[in-house]
């Protein structure tokens, strides 16, 4: 009961409710998860969960953008200093699936989340989430041609959709148990391939 007790500031207190409804979602899906199972795990009372969240769905969604968040922020942030938009896209691929296996759980979220898009607000969000994975390729794969990196003649929409695929390919073979013929190396080695595909 002590955990019932200890009083966070309102910030704190979302982040640890978001936390454990990671771990949640993670073991049961968003359909079977319940609020109940939220604030077990959080150690807390269903009412506090409801003083700073409306509905699960609302955590559901604000999970969901968190984690797009925290990858996109990784590729502007710690990518801009490198100047080779071949290397950007190299770190993008792999920081992405290195990510992913240092978060496990939300690795689960994010594949667990399909089963949720006939909710239209959940599949907005993940729309949404794709569409930013993409434009970002996008932008990159541009930047190169631009900087005379990559050919000029390569179809920017589709490389960006099968570089984004591909990144969706590599953690569901993780997901699946695919860790002995499909581990980092031959992550790199795949995304080596993509590279020398497209380089001038």
């Amino acid at each position: 009961m002590e955990k019932l007790k200890k009083r966070l500031p309102a910030k704190e207190r979302k982040k640890q409710i978001l936390k454990s409804a990671v771990k949640v979602f993670a073991r049961s899906n968003y359909y079977n998860t319940k609020m109940s199972d939220i604030a077990k795990e959080a150690g807390i009372s269903e009412a506090m969960i409801y003083r700073h969240f409306s509905s699960k769905k609302e955590i559901f969604i604000v999970v969901l953008k968190h984690m797009s968040d925290r990858i996109l922020t990784f590729w502007e942030r710690e990518l801009d200093p490198v100047k080779s938009p071949l290397e950007k896209l190299r770190s993008m691929l792999l920081g992405y699936y290195q990510r992913m296996i240092k978060h496990p759980n939300e690795l689960k979220v994010q594949f667990l989340a399909i089963s949720g898009i006939d909710d239209k607000d959940v599949l907005k969000r993940l729309r949404t989430d794709q569409q930013n994975y993409i434009k970002h390729f996008s932008d990159v794969i541009q930047e190169g041609i631009s900087q005379r990196e990559i050919r000029k003649d390569v179809d920017v929409n589709a490389l960006a959709f099968a570089y984004n695929g591909s990144g969706i390919m590599m953690n569901m073979m993780r997901l699946l148990g695919f860790t002995r013929k499909f581990n980092e190396k031959t992550v790199v080695s795949l995304i080596d391939h993509f590279i020398e595909s497209i380089k001038v």
